[in-house]
């Protein structure tokens, strides 16, 4: 081995291990996350699909209620909540919305059941970890 490898091998080294005590983290992969109301027999989820930054919300229980979905994450321009709700009752499709997310940005599902448009939520739940 020569001096100069030898060298570029410890800048190498040395590059790795300052991103390591710095806490520089490698790029995230992307990642889907999915949350279901707490209601007994789950009256609905929401679900942030990383391929498209798309939050799909789904009333899956007729019993008169509907499924708000929240999607909420941090960005370097600011905090962001992106809300979705499916309020044509089960088995009649399911609600989205989508929009650009920074790539490797961190998200939070929120999903509750609501009734009516102005209702009161409840049944909320939250997943964290998934990744745009």
């Amino acid at each position: 081995m020569t001096t100069r490898t030898k060298k570029r091998g410890a800048v190498v080294a040395a590059a790795a291990g300052a991103a390591f005590a710095l806490g520089v983290s490698p790029a995230l992969a992307a990642t889907d996350a999915i949350a279901y109301t707490n209601d007994a027999g789950w009256g609905g989820w929401a679900k942030f699909v990383s391929n498209g930054d798309r939050l799909d919300v789904c009333d899956t229980r007729a019993d008169g209620k509907r499924v708000h979905g929240e999607l909420i994450y941090t960005t370097s321009t600011g905090s962001f909540r992106r809300v979705a709700e499916d309020a044509d009752g089960a088995n009649n499709g399911c609600a989205s919305k989508s929009g650009d997310i920074p790539e490797g940005t961190r998200v939070t599902v929120r999903v509750c059941l609501k009734d009516g448009a102005d209702g009161r939520e409840e049944y909320c739940a939250t997943k964290q970890g998934g990744v745009a």
